[in-house]
């Protein structure tokens, strides 16, 4: 899907605008002069910047379906008048946003695109926004369009530096009365809102979108929105006060538009390679395991073959590395958890989530964690909506978009940056468990019944994660200690709590695993004992 645009032609947005970059003095300056200093060309979807950060459309023959889902939202002529395209990192959002912004572009039916980036200073820049709306606009719109704006403009020549919402009406509401319209309305797609950074009294995104949106019963333009599956994002589109269309990415599996990315990309390696690799290269088998790695992420896919068509290497070596290295996603985990560690509480909740057993209810997770709500504990992985699946029923249960997350995150060997320690998250939940079972509180059932099944399991999951023994002296055995204390006065509790033999079963499992990790010491084999049952 991630075609690189080669040789792309200067944004006709920039040409325009530096022949005329003149500035001119009196009634004579053009639209263009007027805006000039108060406009981002960097943000249109074919922008000379988005060429250099390698913008991609859809290759023929992927994502067919969501495409069409989008064109078809677009043409129906009754049906709502905003989409939400959504869906998780790396999952290819942005490039189906260039891919529609280009095609509407090519038919003269895309009225404005603006793609956000962190990463490229002044993309985030909302003084500029109307401004760049409006410039766009004067080009696409009939030439009676860019002269009401100018004639505004000589009027006002401070309107620039007044409310959005005042620029908004003055230079694009009220011009637009005037103006004869296409019959169809047209597209605007904004990418990437997860990437507008609101911080520091910044204008608030919801603002942003607000503006857009309150205004489009005047207005012929219909509006495609991208982003992450982010909380406050959700909270935003949730609290319009019109009828959105909703594409979730997730329900448009891609495993097979990978696969064929995957075997065209790398037939073109061979191609221009074509004297360091055979002509059966790569195997089929091969196009087949890594785009089940992908699990669907064209991100993972790009990365591979970036990695492999390195013209100084052989390709053939560096796809057998790529085959058996974790290299795809973990950097775009890296990021997005890096992220997520500003909420508080995230590093224990994330943690409980990865390493709690049989994935508990989100409803027990409270209990178990000692937080005061499901709030509480939702709010801690804000963070992660785009790499965790958290349902809005307390019901349900949390799992990860990629199952190779929970790989990276308990393999400490990939990672760059430590989130947590797995035998502290462990640890953290065992004193959680034996706690719940000390007060025997009746409030939180399922938490309890979680504890006594499971508690053996933690030990054994923290005594796998450290091999030291000072580590293993200062913390599981004081825990246990505290706890073997009162063992006595437990058991028959405990045993209740079991409920089953099957339960019975597994942990005395768990207490031998555990007890088998600590061949190299004694410190908790001396409490727990090797003759438990």
């Amino acid at each position: 899907m991630d075609v690189r645009i080669s040789g792309i032609e200067s944004s006709h947005f920039g040409r325009d605008f530096l022949s005329n970059n003149t500035i001119n003095v009196g009634p004579s300056r053009s639209l263009f002069d007027m805006l000039q200093g108060h406009v981002n060309l960097t943000v249109a979807y074919n922008s000379s910047e988005r060429e250099d950060e390698r913008l991609s459309v859809c290759k023929e023959d992927t994502r067919k379906a969501v495409l069409g889902a989008i064109e078809n939202w677009a043409q129906i002529k009754d049906g709502p008048p905003v989409c939400w395209l959504y869906g998780p990192a790396g999952a290819g959002k942005s490039t189906i946003a260039h891919t529609i912004a280009q095609r509407y572009d090519k038919r003269k039916e895309l009225a404005f695109s603006y793609f956000f980036s962190r990463r490229n200073r002044g993309r985030d820049d909302m003084t500029k926004f109307v401004p760049t709306l409006s410039y766009q606009l004067a080009h696409v719109l009939p030439p009676s369009m860019k002269k009401s704006m100018q004639d505004v403009l000589t009027q006002d020549p401070a309107l620039l530096m007044q409310l959005r919402q005042t620029q908004f009406t003055k230079l694009i509401v009220e011009p637009l009365h005037s103006t004869r319209t296409p019959d169809s309305p047209m597209i605007i797609v904004v990418d990437g809102l997860n990437e507008y950074d609101q911080g520091g009294g910044k204008f608030p995104l919801k603002d942003l979108i607000q503006l857009l949106v309150q205004n489009l019963s005047q207005l012929p333009f219909r509006l495609l929105f991208t982003s992450r599956p982010e909380q406050y994002i959700q909270t935003i589109f949730t609290q319009l006060p019109t009828h959105i269309c909703r594409i979730a990415l997730q329900d448009f599996p891609a495993r097979d538009d990978v696969f064929n990315y995957l075997r065209s990309e790398l037939s073109g390696v061979r191609e221009r390679r074509w004297r360091d690799v055979p002509q059966d290269w790569p195997l089929q088998s091969d196009l087949q395991r890594l785009a089940k790695a992908s699990e669907g992420i064209f991100y993972y896919a790009s990365t591979v073959v970036k990695f492999v068509d390195d013209e100084y290497d052989d390709p053939q070596r560096k796809l057998q590395i790529a085959l058996r290295a974790h290299t795809g996603l973990d950097s775009l985990f890296e990021q997005v958890l890096g992220d997520a560690k500003r909420y508080h509480g995230f590093r224990d909740v994330l943690g409980a989530v990865v390493f709690l057993r049989d994935n508990p209810l989100i409803s027990m997770l409270p209990d178990l964690l000692l937080l005061d709500s499901v709030n509480d504990f939702r709010f801690a992985l804000r963070g992660c909506l785009s790499i965790l699946l958290i349902p809005d029923n307390d019901d349900g249960y949390i799992r990860p978009y990629h199952a190779s997350l929970f790989d990276f995150l308990t393999n400490p060997g990939r990672w760059k940056e430590i989130f947590y320690d797995p035998a502290e998250c462990n640890t953290a939940i065992l004193r959680r468990c034996l706690n719940l079972i000390a007060a025997d509180s009746k409030s939180g059932a399922d938490a309890l019944r979680y504890a006594y099944r499971n508690w053996p399991h933690h030990i054994h999951m923290a005594l796998s994660y450290t091999k030291d023994v000072k580590y293993i002296e200062s913390n599981l055995e004081p825990v246990m200690k505290d706890f073997s204390t009162d063992m006595f006065r437990l058991f028959n509790r405990w045993m209740v709590g079991l409920n089953d033999h099957i339960q019975l079963n597994k942990v005395h499992t768990d207490l031998n695993s555990a007890i088998a990790y600590l061949a190299v010491g004694q410190p908790v084999l001396n409490i727990i004992g090797s003759n438990t049952y």
